[in-house]
């Protein structure tokens, strides 16, 4: 196996999901909140299935799987225990380059499900490679542990005082004939890019500690201090001073 790990895009994807039980309903909460756009194909829905299709708005297609159902869609996803549709499934997307992945069915999937914990904007995966779904999940347990209220306020706050650096960047670039397609739009002599080294150095045990106590908006305070953007923007040499 050579496994790739990627969070891929999924709003507007056109997804087919083979089955109407538990395990779709494992997928399809998943596949709607990332907005995508399902189609399920099953004879019956349990409940909850039924649910989020209805208050989503997906299609449901009341009958078993029929071939050529998989054409049109991008990604397909297969929630049976018949091994024979699986393989059906698989063999049909896989012909159209169609990306298939089929519950703990390994030799039909072209990519599998890692078990995930999220909070917030977060989102930690880990994954055995199909090998032990067990530890998979003992794993999603101990990161869920990880992801606690100190590390989404951070993740709540790096992505808050990421939108004023490039605010600012916007605002260098617009005034600048050396700016760059981004990413990372300013060049690298600008004075006012921020190194990645630098949000690394300001993710400091002060700043975790503010963060810990609640304390969000003196930590705010702290790393927009640590990485300059209290300060006015510098203006390059090469451009001169402003008349």
């Amino acid at each position: 196996m050579g496994y790739y790990p990627i969070f891929v895009e999924m709003q507007g994807r056109r997804v087919l999901l083979v089955g109407g039980g538990n395990v779709a309903h494992e997928k399809i909460g998943k596949l709607v909140d990332a907005s995508a756009d399902v189609t399920v194909v099953a004879p019956a829905l349990i409940e909850p299935v039924r649910a989020i299709v209805e208050e989503h708005g997906c299609t449901w297609l009341a009958r078993p799987y029929e071939s050529g159902d998989v054409e049109g869609h991008e990604v397909v996803m297969v929630a049976t225990d018949d091994g024979e549709v699986n393989a059906q499934v698989a063999a049909e997307a896989r012909a159209l380059g169609i990306w298939v992945n089929a519950a703990d069915d390994v030799a039909n999937c072209d990519f599998i499900l890692p078990s995930l914990a999220q909070r917030g904007r977060i989102a930690l995966a880990a994954s055995t490679g199909g090998a032990s779904p067990a530890l998979a999940r003992w794993l999603r347990e101990r990161l869920e542990e990880f992801l606690d209220d100190e590390v989404v306020a951070l993740g709540d706050l790096l992505a808050e005082v990421r939108v004023l650096a490039r605010q600012r960047d916007r605002e260098c670039a617009g005034e600048c004939d050396r700016t760059r397609t981004p990413p990372p739009l300013l060049c690298a002599e600008c004075p006012n890019r921020i190194a990645s080294d630098a949000w690394q150095d300001a993710i400091d045990a002060e700043l975790r500690a503010l963060l810990c106590d609640g304390q969000y908006e003196a930590a705010r305070d702290r790393i927009v201090t640590s990485l300059g953007l209290d300060q006015p923007r510098a203006v390059p040499e090469w451009q001169g001073q402003p008349a």
